[in-house]
C-alpha cells in the first residue's frame, strides 16, 4: 500500500562522519525505494541540479522542446529524518574515535539505537517517531543472509556501511525502525518480516 509521497532528509547532527561513514539518508532511501510503501521525491542535491537545468533553460541553452519550467515538482506529503540515539562499535583500538565517545556514541558494545521521525510536510506535525535497535551478536543472519552482499546484492547504496561491523549494525537498526514505521502506518502486513 502506498502511504504517500516522502522526502528523506539528512540529519542535522553529522555523527556518522566521525565513524567514517556516509549520511544515513542514503540507507533510508534504499529502504523506501525497495519497500514500495512511499513514492519518493528527491530534495537536496537533486533540487540544486534541477535549478541548474532551469537556469540553462532561462539562458536559452537547452534544446528546443525541452521543458523544466514551473509547476512540475511533486509535493512531499512527509519528511523522513533518520537520527541516532547511540551506537557502540566493537572495533577495538585505544584512543580517538574508535576508543572513545562520538557525539554520545560509545564505541565498544557493538549496538546501535536509532530513530526515524516522520513529519507531515503541510502541518509540520510529527506523525510518528520510531526507534530501531540492533546489536552485534544478532549480526550473523544478516551478513550470511545476503543483506550485505552474501548473494542478495542488497549492499549497493549503503554508502560504505556494509564494510564495518558498526556500519552493518546501524543499517540493521534503521531497517528495524523503518519496518516498524511502515507497519504502524499500515503499509506492511503483519507477516512482512521477510
Amino acid at each position: 500500500q502506498n502511504l504517500g509521497t516522502i522526502a528523506v532528509v539528512e540529519p542535522d547532527d553529522k555523527w556518522w562522519r566521525e565513524l567514517n561513514l556516509g549520511s544515513p539518508e542514503q540507507i533510508i532511501r534504499v529502504f523506501v525505494q525497495r519497500s514500495g510503501c512511499f513514492t519518493m521525491v528527491s530534495r537536496g542535491r537533486a533540487m540544486r541540479s534541477r535549478a541548474m537545468e532551469r537556469a540553462l533553460e532561462e539562458q536559452g541553452e537547452l534544446q528546443d522542446g525541452q521543458n523544466v519550467g514551473l509547476g512540475q515538482v511533486r509535493t512531499a506529503d512527509y519528511f523522513l529524518q533518520p537520527d541516532i540515539v547511540s551506537a557502540n562499535s566493537n572495533s577495538g583500538g585505544g584512543g580517538g574515535v574508535l576508543g572513545g565517545v562520538v557525539g554520545g556514541i560509545c564505541v565498544k558494545k557493538g549496538e546501535a539505537n536509532v530513530v526515524l521521525s516522520l513529519v507531515n510536510a503541510r502541518t509540520t506535525v510529527e506523525e510518528a517517531l520510531v526507534e530501531g535497535y540492533f546489536r552485534k551478536k544478532d549480526l550473523g543472519w544478516a551478513a550470511g543472509g545476503g543483506l550485505f552482499g552474501g548473494g542478495g546484492g542488497a549492499a549497493g547504496g549503503f554508502g560504505g556501511y556494509e564494510n564495518t561491523a558498526i556500519g552493518q549494525i546501524i543499517v540493521l537498526a534503521y531497517l528495524n525502525a523503518y519496518t516498524d514505521l511502515v507497519t504502524q502506518l499500515g503499509g506492511l502486513p503483519t507477516d512482512a518480516a521477510a
